[in-house]
């Protein structure tokens, strides 16, 4: 299986000659309509979530952010939807009281030392925005091919955020996009990096049409969505006839899972464009696996509760004896993982970039990378490295676990091992200096 990970990466970088590679982001497909997205930056965004009838079990996903293109029973069943960091998630819905597709144009963002996420109209957001924000954009669309006098209207839901722009069809019907919906896709600078299409038919285009679309769009890379697979239940057609017609002018890629990482790309020349047919489940991982990462996560969960309590006074307490300061001991413990993870991802998907966040060893050269942070800041930066290793683990399928990774110094297994034991010396380090002489109070 591993040489269909190497065709996997051999056709997306023949499809364009990289020259800067952004964040990963990871698009996740469910099955039906309903995919997440889920950033560096630990934002998370799940649309059209689906009513557990139609066949699909309950994927338990949370999110800060659901968007509903339309209000039908496999697209609108938000209650589905998990509560993000403990709190009950945004909604925006796709169409108005009166079926019409409402303009949005609305900014999902946390600040640091924020507590929750924010949901506000672009033009009038109270702060700029960090450059973690996911913008998302309504357009106008048809569920049919008569201008919805058969099944109303549906809405595209255009996504940007760390440089890719992803685009969410809903359950278009239309067999050709306008004009002035062409012009609103590429309304900002770039084209779209991923485009989430219906190919089933009956309610939405089919396979032949869905790749007219294509032709109209000119993605980088295309997830075909709502098409019968083993478990759904609505009579809608597989992916087949899409997949053929697709083949003619596009590559077609084999990944593991129902997980596309994607970046920011700057390319040379005309990009090509490639079908990634993801699996509606997600990868399974192996029982020894699945336990090592659980032990490490615990050991970093451990270490967030402590962070979590300290000020930034704290954090930048320089202890009499020489040693760093709790900053450090977390910077360094989040670096660690992160470097030594995406240097392996990297080495199986080059979507991932090599990812150094690691602070210098020594005290006397240590700069704190972010001096404002509070202590429940630095531990949300470490939950998302932990969800970054968590996201993409699929790469990890065909590697042993007592073989050196690829381009890594670690075999899987001692990796694993290695930050359980890393997070518990540190977190213990730090709690040692909370008795020595002149700790901070508060």
């Amino acid at each position: 299986m591993r040489l269909v990970f190497a065709m996997f990466v051999a056709i997306l970088l023949s499809a364009t000659a990289v020259a800067e590679t952004g964040q990963p982001v990871a698009v996740r497909w469910w099955g039906q309509g309903m995919v997440s997205i889920e950033t560096m930056w630990n934002l998370r965004v799940v649309i059209d979530p689906y009513k557990l009838d139609i066949g699909y079990d309950d994927p338990k996903v949370a999110a800060d952010l659901v968007l509903v293109t339309h209000e039908h029973g496999d697209h609108n069943n938000v209650g589905l939807v998990a509560k993000g960091g403990g709190e009950e998630p945004f909604v925006a819905r796709g169409l108005d009281e009166n079926g019409k597709v409402r303009v949005i144009e609305y900014t999902l963002d946390r600040l640091p030392n924020a507590e929750r996420a924010s949901w506000e109209p672009s033009d009038v957001a109270s702060t700029p925005p960090s450059g973690n924000a996911i913008t998302v954009r309504s357009i106008a669309a048809w569920h049919d091919n008569n201008q919805g006098s058969e099944r109303g209207a549906t809405a595209l839901f255009v996504v940007d955020v760390d440089g890719v722009r992803i685009v969410h069809c809903g359950d278009l019907g239309q067999h050709q996009l306008t004009d002035e919906q062409l012009e609103s896709l590429n309304a900002l600078a770039g084209g779209v990096d991923v485009l989430l299409l219906p190919v089933g038919g009956k309610y939405t285009i089919d396979g032949k049409q869905a790749m007219a679309i294509v032709e109209q769009v000119h993605p980088r890379l295309v997830v075909p969505i709502h098409y019968k697979t083993d478990v759904l239940k609505i009579p809608l057609a597989t992916s087949e006839d899409f997949l053929k017609a697709a083949s003619e002018g596009c590559a077609i890629a084999k990944p593991r899972g129902n997980t596309l990482a994607v970046a920011k790309e700057v390319a040379s020349g005309e990009v090509a464009t490639t079908v990634v047919p993801l699996a509606y489940r997600p990868w399974p991982m192996p029982d020894e696996l699945a336990a090592l990462l659980e032990k490490k996560e615990q050991a970093s969960r451990a270490s967030q509760a402590v962070f979590a309590k300290l000020s930034p006074t704290q954090l930048n307490w320089q202890p009499p004896n020489g040693t760093h300061t709790p900053r450090w001991n977390t910077e360094h413990m989040m670096g660690r993982e992160l470097l030594f993870f995406s240097q392996i991802y990297h080495a199986v998907d080059p979507t991932i970039p090599v990812i150094d966040l690691n602070p210098k060893q020594m005290p006397p050269d240590y700069v704190a990378a972010h001096p404002d942070w509070t202590g429940a800041e630095e531990a949300r930066q470490t939950e998302r490295v932990t969800a970054f290793t968590r996201r993409f683990s699929y790469l990890l399928a065909d590697l042993p676990l007592d073989k050196k990774a690829p381009d890594s110094f670690w075999t899987p297994r001692k990796l694993l091992l290695q930050m359980d034991r890393h997070y518990n010396e540190h977190t213990a380090n730090v709690e040692k200096k909370f008795e020595l002489e002149g700790w901070p109070t508060e």
